[in-house]
């Protein structure tokens, strides 16, 4: 992905070049046949860290992060900004660490492959809309648009009309854009929807949480399923363990990156053995799949056998109380109840004693006479009557809870009734979000909440 005619390593240095990427020669040096810069006192250089398909199981770009050097002492680029005192200052910087990233990965040779440059707040203005100009610049580096990703830090930037024209502006020019750290500050799918990046980095504090927190780990799929939807390819950055990287595989994120797969380097080369880490991942992942859903499928035979049992003992005539007996004893039922065909309650509703205690959402717990036609399990129900149908898991009243609802259709007396049980979703081994994906428990049945 480089131009046929570009300039020789001769002459990539000389000044009138350097001075094209918005910086003067003087804060270019040369060591070893590697570029480093100079400001106030420190030597930056460059260090570019992997990014990984893990579908293609192979390296498909490279962000370039800066590494400043006080004497032998590496410090921290955040810190080093924050001794900037002015935007000035802090564009001057910015500016010098993109030419080094340039300039190094160009003597890297690596042309298959993106390159993530990050740009600071403060060069979102007007003044450097110049995106034609920046195209003519970086072609006479060896470089064309498609290869490079303008990697922005989102909430940095609080005029959202300026960013979007921005964004918009390098996009027509053949340049990728991507969103960086989203989930954290003032990130939200609204600013998304109208900036239309590329990619959306998610911030690594989602997948520790995804990690640490059931509640998150449920929604993290989700939300990646969400930001593809805007036509944005996803990101997940931070991984640092097999734990997070099998997390990552359980969503539709298009790319990784972090410490577990490669760290950053002077030459961007990742560990000799990143095939094989790519491989047993993919390995391990399939057998916890393959563990979860012989998991998963036995608990929905429990769930199916105790419905079906209490349908036929309803059309015999047991009361409903009685019928229920053995589905409310088993392990995570929250609450049983029954509907008419046309989707009413027409029972009170039975529970476990200890989930009928400190419910703040009293109000909503008495609901013989309510009217649940329009949820899904209902509907496929009553599509495939005598079949156990599941939902995906969703809030639930009268409790607010995050449950999967069990539905069998079943006549009596030439009636049509549709007996439903509650279960409490982290009972349910969702076997890699298959309830999720619309799991069924048999061919002719049906899920979605």
């Amino acid at each position: 992905m480089v131009t046929k005619q570009y300039l020789s390593d001769s002459h990539l240095s000389a000044p009138e070049h350097i001075r094209q990427l918005g910086i003067h020669p003087n804060r270019i040096g040369r060591d070893q046949g590697r570029f480093f810069g100079h400001f106030s006192g420190y030597a930056l250089h460059s260090h570019y860290q992997p990014i990984i398909s893990l579908t293609h199981q192979r390296t498909v770009g490279y962000e370039a992060l800066m590494r400043p050097f006080l004497g032998q002492t590496l410090e921290s680029p955040l810190a080093l900004f924050a001794r900037c005192h002015t935007p000035t200052q802090i564009c001057h910087l910015d500016r010098i660490s993109r030419a080094l990233h340039l300039m190094n990965f160009r003597q890297l040779g690596i042309k298959d492959g993106w390159l993530f440059l990050n740009i600071r707040g403060e060069e979102i203005r007007q003044s450097n809309m110049d995106a034609a100009g920046i195209r003519r610049t970086l072609a006479e580096f060896g470089f064309q648009p498609g290869q490079i990703v303008l990697e922005i830090l989102e909430d940095a930037v609080h005029d959202e009309m300026l960013l979007a024209e921005f964004v918009q502006e390098f996009r027509n020019a053949g340049f990728l854009v991507a969103i960086d750290d989203f989930g954290t500050g003032q990130s939200n799918f609204d600013r998304i929807w109208k900036i239309n990046p590329n990619i959306v980095k998610l911030d690594r504090s989602m997948v520790r949480n995804a990690h640490q927190q059931p509640r998150a780990r449920r929604i993290f799929p989700r939300l990646v399923s969400l930001l593809r939807e805007t036509e944005s390819l996803v990101l997940i950055e931070g991984i640092e363990n097999q734990d997070e990287a099998l997390l990552a595989m359980d969503t539709d994120a298009d790319m990784v990156q972090g410490f577990y797969f490669a760290r950053p380097t002077a030459d961007g080369q990742a560990h000799h053995d990143l095939p094989s880490t790519i491989d047993n991942l993919h390995k391990e992942y399939a057998s916890h799949q393959r563990q979860r859903r012989v998991n998963f499928q036995s608990q929905l035979t429990t769930f199916e056998n105790l419905m079906t049992t209490c349908a036929d003992l309803l059309r015999q005539e047991q009361s409903f109380e009685q019928s229920s007996k053995l589905l409310l004893e088993q392990e995570g039922c929250r609450r049983i109840f029954l509907l008419d065909g046309d989707g009413c309650q027409i029972t009170r509703t039975i529970a476990p004693t200890h989930t009928e205690n400190n419910n703040p959402y009293h109000p909503l717990k008495h609901a013989q006479g309510a009217n649940w036609a329009r949820r899904k399990y209902f509907q496929r129900a009553i599509e495939s009557p005598d079949r156990v149908c599941i939902s995906r898991p969703y809030l639930a009243l009268p409790d607010a809870s995050i449950d999967v609802t069990f539905a069998i259709a079943f006549k009596h007396n030439n009636k049509r009734y549709v007996l439903c049980c509650d279960v409490d979703s982290r009972y349910i081994d969702a076997a890699g979000n298959l309830l999720q994906q619309g799991r069924m428990i048999s061919q002719s049945s049906g899920s979605d909440e």
